[in-house]
C-alpha cells in the first residue's frame, strides 16, 4: 500500500499543481492549448518512439487482453448511449459522446505514468498496444452516430473515413509505429539524437500530467450534474469491471496483460471527450463535466483497482 501511494501521489500531485496554476492565472487558456500541443504533438510522440524501439518482444503476446479492454469498452460505451437514450431522453446525435465519456479511457496523460510507475517496463507493450488501437476503434463509431442521428448518415461513412486517416497521421500514433519499425529493423538512433530524445521522453510524462490538470481547471462545473456522475460511474466501475471479467475468468490471461487492461480500463474519461463534444457542438457541457468528475473521482478508484490488479 504504501508503495502504491508512493507512485500515485506524485501523479495527482503533479495534475493538481497543473489545475492550481491554471486556476490561479499563472497558465491562461492559450498556455494550457500550447503545453498540451507540445505534449502530444513532440515529448510523447518522442518517448513512445524511443521507448517502442528499445522493447525486447516476449516471446508470446497474449493478444485477447485487447479483446478483454475493447469488449469491456464497447459494452460500457453501449450502456452509455442506453443510459442517455432510456435515462436522460437525450436526442440521437449526442448518445455518442454519452459512449464516449463511458468507454474512451484517458489512455496517454494518466494511463502511461501510472501503468508504467506501478508495473514498469513490463506493462510497456500492452499499454502501447492499447494506445495503437484507441482512437482507431472508438472514434469512427463516435462519427458515424453523430452524423447519422443529424440526418446526414449519407456522409457518416466518409466523415469516418477521413477521422481514420487523421488518426493514421496522429504523432503520438506515429511514434508508436516508427519506434516499431525500428525495433524490427535494428535501428538505433545517433548518440547526439538519443541524447535528445531522451531528455524529451524524461519532461514528457510530467508536462502530460501538468497538462491535463490545466486543461481540467477550464472545464466547467456548474449546471445538472446527474448526467456527468452517470456516465463517470460507469467509466470507473462498469468498465474496468467488464475487463476483469473478460480477462481474468473468461480468458484466464496473466500479468501483466490483465493488469494493464483492467486497470486501463478503469482510467477516467479522456479529454477526447470534450474535445469532440465541442467540435460536434453534441452536450459539450457534459462532456467537460464528465470529464472532470470522472478524474477527480479516479484519485480513489484507480487507487482500488491497482490495489487489486498487483
Amino acid at each position: 500500500m504504501t508503495a502504491l501511494l508512493s507512485t500515485l501521489a506524485p501523479v495527482f500531485g503533479i495534475v493538481t499543481v497543473g489545475f492550481l496554476v491554471r486556476r490561479l492565472g499563472a497558465l491562461g487558456e492559450g498556455g494550457t492549448k500550447r503545453l498540451v500541443f507540445f505534449v502530444f504533438n513532440a515529448a510523447i510522440p518522442v518517448m513512445l518512439f524511443r521507448t517502442m524501439a528499445g522493447i525486447e518482444f516476449p516471446e508470446r503476446i497474449e493478444w485477447g487482453f485487447l479483446f478483454a479492454f475493447y469488449g469491456a469498452a464497447f459494452l460500457t460505451y453501449a450502456t452509455g448511449i442506453a443510459v442517455a437514450h432510456f435515462r436522460f431522453k437525450r436526442p440521437v446525435e449526442e448518445l455518442a459522446i454519452y459512449g464516449m465519456g463511458a468507454g474512451f479511457s484517458n489512455t496517454v496523460m494518466l494511463g502511461i505514468p501510472i501503468l508504467l510507475g506501478v508495473f514498469g517496463d513490463e506493462a510497456a507493450l500492452p499499454v502501447f498496444l492499447i494506445i495503437a488501437f484507441h482512437s482507431i476503434t472508438l472514434l469512427p463509431v463516435s462519427v458515424v452516430l453523430i452524423q447519422a442521428g443529424r440526418g446526414r448518415g449519407e456522409r457518416s461513412v466518409s466523415g469516418a473515413g477521413r477521422l481514420l486517416l487523421d488518426v493514421l497521421a496522429n504523432p503520438i500514433i506515429l511514434g508508436l509505429v516508427c519506434g516499431l519499425g525500428a525495433n524490427f529493423a535494428g535501428l538505433r538512433l545517433p548518440g547526439p539524437i538519443d541524447t535528445v530524445a531522451l531528455a524529451l521522453a524524461t519532461v514528457a510524462i510530467p508536462s502530460a500530467l501538468t497538462a491535463l490538470g490545466a486543461s481540467l481547471a477550464g472545464y466547467p462545473l456548474t449546471g445538472d450534474l446527474a448526467p456527468a456522475f452517470a456516465i463517470a460511474g460507469l467509466k470507473l466501475i462498469l468498465h474496468p469491471v467488464l475487463a476483469w471479467i473478460i480477462a481474468v475468468p473468461v480468458l484466464g490471461l496473466s500479468a501483466p496483460w490483465s493488469s494493464v487492461a483492467v486497470v486501463m480500463a478503469g482510467m477516467p474519461s479522456g479529454a477526447m471527450v470534450y474535445l469532440f463534444g465541442a467540435r460536434y457542438d453534441a452536450a459539450p457541457n457534459v462532456a467537460a463535466r464528465t470529464v472532470l468528475i470522472a478524474s477527480l473521482m479516479s484519485v480513489v478508484t484507480i487507487s482500488a483497482w491497482l490495489l487489486l490488479m498487483s
